[in-house]
């Protein structure tokens, strides 16, 4: 009878120190990074839970306080790892203590579920000696220190730079709307019949002029192209919403065989006549005579060839 006894009780002793921690449930320990501090010192303090895949549990809300004289300083930092069917979730606040004397950091309560079972797991209490600086009344008085230089975090640069990005979009707006203004105030009939007619009737009307014009004749080939790409950028900015008056010539180019794919050729046609412009406008490019004639001609084909359809089949009716 004895030694069957005792068979059974080295089973379950080899049993419980055999079982391996996965077979817990949910673990709770906590820690401090050290065991003193002085008076206002930081102390790291960590609260970590382990638990099976199977187990749901709430980590505990900790405020402004941890203790009775503890105080934390900021939200906690929190880190989850899973690893063979096991879950760890350990969260780390900064603390610090004015009350000298041993503090006790108390239990926390962790409320977990194993189906429709509900239980709560705690930490050990901790406690953390809070030492108060010894003072040498025989000794002068210092002066003060001066503040500690702490690192700006990007936590506390973000509101600043949300204010000047809205600020700078406030004003680029603001300037938008000052500069359309002025030029509706001061070009009413050209807004006027931007309202009312399609953006190929204006470009077709205005090549017309300047086809009128031959200032490229006149020795003014600079104005010439200064002009003849203002009407096609004009033209693209209305009949492809791209803006076209305030972007390089790669943007165009880049914006434009996004809304037009498939037709090469008049996106090698606007290549040349943007790139032509810029050189004689910035590079004193003195291109033949016959090539200005062309780019008139591309910029007409342009506009030709990409304007709605709708339009092009009341041109043929008529």
């Amino acid at each position: 009878m004895s030694l069957r006894l005792g068979i059974h009780t080295a089973i379950f002793i080899i049993t419980v120190f055999l079982t391996p921690l996965q077979a817990q449930l949910i673990s709770v320990r906590s820690e401090l990074s050290k065991d003193s501090m002085m008076i206002g010192d930081q102390v790291i303090y960590t609260l970590r839970v382990e638990a099976s895949d199977r187990v749901e549990f709430r980590m505990p809300v900790l405020y402004d306080t941890l203790g009775r004289h503890l105080e934390l300083l900021s939200p906690p930092e929190s880190d989850t790892l899973r690893s063979d069917g096991r879950m760890t979730v350990t969260q780390s606040y900064l603390m610090t203590g004015f009350e000298p004397g041993m503090q006790m950091i108390p239990a926390q309560n962790v409320l977990y579920a194993v189906g429709n079972s509900v239980d709560t797991a705690r930490s050990m209490p901790l406690m953390i000696q809070v030492i108060e600086p010894v003072v040498d009344t025989t000794q002068q008085i210092k002066p003060i220190k001066p503040p500690l230089n702490t690192p700006l975090t990007l936590r506390e640069m973000l509101p600043w730079l949300a204010m000047g990005l809205g600020g700078i979009l406030v004003t680029t707006l603001v300037v938008m709307l000052v500069r359309r203004h002025l030029q509706r105030k001061r070009y009413p009939e050209e807004f006027l019949a931007r309202n009312l007619e399609p953006a190929h009737v204006i470009a077709f009307r205005e090549l017309d002029k300047l086809k009128e014009q031959k200032i490229w004749e006149k020795g003014e080939v600079k104005q010439f192209y200064t002009r003849l790409t203002e009407i096609t950028r004009t033209y693209i900015e209305r009949q492809y919403g791209i803006p076209a008056m305030e972007s390089t010539t790669e943007e165009i180019l880049r914006d434009f065989r996004r809304s037009n794919p498939e037709d090469m050729l008049l996106d090698e046609i606007l290549k040349e006549l943007l790139e032509l412009a810029d050189l004689v406008k910035f590079a004193k490019e003195d291109p033949l005579p016959v090539n200005n004639q062309t780019n008139l001609n591309n910029a007409y084909i342009f506009v030709q060839k990409t304007y709605p359809q709708f339009y092009r089949e009341e041109v043929k009716d008529e």
